[in-house]
């Protein structure tokens, strides 16, 4: 009898989605190309089967096939430690298992709920948001949209779309950790969501003119894909900005200021720490409300 879905989803969980060995995310995100891919797997620590890697036990079935004999790794990790069965044996495998689940906790316990009330959204990224949205159980139904393209595109149709992940955000208790906090945390912030209200710098952000240049416009290099950047504590924050989730018009005037640099504030999801940098996917952008704004449109 094979893993069950409710136990594999519950291990994903327990796990937070990301390889118990390197911690990297195992879920892929969807593109226009191609749908979203799974990158990792739920490993068992006893064989699944008596004549598997780490077979010989006297665990039934049903306790192999239990959460407390399974572990999410990766696709590598886990031929890793079936091929390496005598340098991953069971006592092994439950201490790793352990250690990133304190890890997993830690983070959580780290991150707290994000606060900040947007007032304008510049940059929805709409892919990641729904992943998270459907995650924390909430959900947002984009089929009267169509396929999307470009946010720019929708015209009148933006307005409800913008005003439907409004109501995701404030309903969806994301967590969060402030973004200069992360930098503290070096190479154990990869895989956090963090949060910001910074100045940042801006480069290469163009409104594309055409269908193919929206797509062609991010293509992994930071020489020509329009991005933000800071710098703080001695790294440098960067945030590749993919103009298909950019708003409006206005969004993207604001990526674009005379001075070379705007106040944004949103969130992210860390994708890389190194010595002297961080990678920061961003999920949302906009310009945070104050008093005066929450005084004069309540009043309106």
């Amino acid at each position: 009898m094979p893993v069950s879905q409710t136990v594999r989803r519950s291990v994903w969980v327990r796990d937070a989605g990301c390889c118990a060995m390197c911690r990297e995310r195992v879920y892929l995100d969807p593109s226009d190309e191609t749908p979203a891919q799974f990158r990792g797997e739920v490993a068992h620590i006893v064989g699944e089967r008596p004549d598997g890697p780490r077979g010989e036990s006297t665990l039934t079935q049903q306790q192999r096939n239990h959460e407390n004999n399974l572990v999410l790794l990766c696709f590598n990790h886990h031929n890793e430690i079936d091929g390496n069965v005598q340098q991953y044996p069971v006592d092994r495998l439950h201490s790793i298992k352990e250690a990133h689940r304190s890890w997993v906790m830690n983070r959580l316990t780290l991150e707290a709920p994000w606060q900040t009330t947007l007032h304008n959204f510049y940059y929805l990224n709409v892919p990641r948001l729904q992943v998270l949205s459907a995650i924390s159980g909430a959900s947002l139904d984009l089929s009267r949209y169509g396929p999307i393209v470009a946010l720019h595109d929708l015209g009148w149709e933006l307005g409800g779309l913008m005003a439907g992940f409004q109501q995701v955000l404030e309903q969806v208790e994301l967590k969060a950790i402030p973004m200069r906090e992360a930098l503290l945390l070096g190479s154990d912030a990869r895989g956090l969501i963090v949060s910001f209200d910074d100045k940042f710098r801006t480069k290469n952000i163009a409104m594309p003119q055409s269908t193919e240049e929206y797509r062609a416009a991010v293509r992994g290099d930071l020489q020509t894909d329009p991005h933000v950047y800071l710098k703080a504590n001695g790294r440098k924050i960067t945030m590749v900005v993919d103009p298909r989730w950019i708003t409006t018009t206005t969004a993207f005037v604001q990526f674009r200021p005379s001075g070379g640099q705007n106040q944004f504030a949103g969130l992210g999801l860390v994708n890389a720490v190194c010595d002297d940098s961080m990678s920061i996917t961003p999920l949302v952008i906009g310009l945070p409300s104050n008093p005066f704004m929450e005084a004069f449109y309540s009043n309106a």
